[in-house]
């Protein structure tokens, strides 16, 4: 039976980030659909399906978002797609969007919680160059949506406070990629 491992937490958690590593081991992603423009180093298809505000409303979506002006969301072919071709693949969503796939996939679907301190997510989000607004809005929307304290119904919880090799390393062991070393001892 092919799963879908939704990597939920809250924003800087490394979700993104991890999903990247992961496609490296051969684990594929499920792209979110955007209406904002690609950034120098991002290709349609290869980060995201970037698309027109009229496209967007024209794909039926499952989990739809708004930052920043900007429309997100994962398409219904793009997920039943990826289930349908591959035994394994990962999503990043936010607690609406897990909602939508349990309700679409069932138990096909497991959630990996990404768990990090509040302060980490302050900090990652000043590294990367958030203004302090945006980073207010963002944590204000992940305390009022349960970022922060899905780890309570998720599947699985993976600390990512230190090194990313680690988190992605234990999602690999999770989804039976990797076996761990205490299996081995």
């Amino acid at each position: 039976m092919n799963k879908v491992y939704a990597l939920i937490g809250p924003p800087a958690s490394g979700k993104t980030s991890i999903q990247k590593e992961l496609v490296q081991y051969g684990i594929p992603e499920i792209l979110s659909h955007t209406t904002r423009k690609p950034r120098p180093d991002e290709q349609h298809g290869g980060h995201y399906y970037f698309v027109s505000k009229e496209e967007f409303q024209k794909t039926e979506i499952i989990e739809r978002v708004e930052y920043s002006g900007n429309l997100y969301g994962l398409s219904k072919a793009e997920v039943l797609n990826k289930v349908n071709q591959h035994p394994i693949s990962t999503v990043a969503v936010e607690t609406q969007g897990l909602n939508q796939l349990k309700k679409l996939l069932a138990h096909r679907v497991e959630s990996i919680f990404i768990m990090i301190d509040y302060d980490t997510v302050i900090s990652r989000m000043l590294d990367r160059g958030d203004s302090h607004e945006l980073i207010n809005r963002r944590i204000e929307y992940a305390n009022s949506t349960g970022e922060f304290n899905n780890w309570q119904t998720a599947n699985y919880v993976v600390k990512n406070t230190g090194s990313l090799e680690v988190a992605v390393r234990q999602i690999l062991a999770i989804v039976g990629k990797l076996t761990p070393l205490s299996k081995i001892v």
